[in-house]
């Protein structure tokens, strides 16, 4: 079974979802209005321009593999298999130098981190579980130097704080000790 230009119908079938849900966020963030009558941020805005980032993502990427040529995938045959007892090549690595299983063991940790910073949320507050949450994903899961961790802690908090907190004007929960 030699089929030398067969379409890859999973990556298109991939983007052609982001793009029906990209579409349906925009137009359902719109239907609850971007803004309020007073002038303030309305309950549509984020939904609205969630779905015009999935929108232009999945039309940038259509539009890149149809430029890079990547449409049409060679399928090669079945008896190219590696002859029994040769060793297998070593793992493909990605540009930050990671194997397939730490890149899987790295999604995990990230869902572990994100769940406990929603919990502790809860405690502490919204502000701060961010800032441990973005300190411990560049700490532990991204391993960068302890300072870059700090850095960027303290950038999130300061991020969140300027701009929803004083710019947008929006209450931040402050958990139950009502630290910040």
């Amino acid at each position: 079974m030699n089929q030398t230009a067969r379409m890859a119908a999973g990556p298109w079938v991939m983007r052609l979802v982001l793009l029906v849900l990209g579409v349906a966020a925009l137009v359902g963030g719109i239907g609850y209005g971007l803004r309020t009558p007073e002038g303030l941020v309305g309950a549509g805005l984020m939904p609205a321009l969630a779905g015009l980032v999935m929108v232009v993502a999945s039309l940038w990427e259509a539009a890149r593999a149809l430029r890079e040529g990547r449409a049409p995938t060679a399928v090669t045959d079945v008896g190219t298999a590696a002859a029994p007892g040769v060793e297998d090549a070593p793992a493909e690595l990605d540009v930050f130098g990671r194997s397939a299983g730490q890149r899987n063991r790295a999604v995990v940790m990230v869902f572990v981190v994100i769940l406990l910073a929603v919990v502790l949320a809860h405690v502490v507050g919204l502000l701060l579980a961010l800032t441990a949450m973005v300190m411990v994903l560049l700490g532990i899961v991204e391993k960068m130097p302890w300072w870059v961790a700090l850095v960027g802690g303290a950038a999130a908090f300061l991020f969140g704080y300027l701009v929803f907190g004083v710019a947008l004007n929006v209450p931040l929960p402050t958990g139950m000790l009502g630290l910040v």
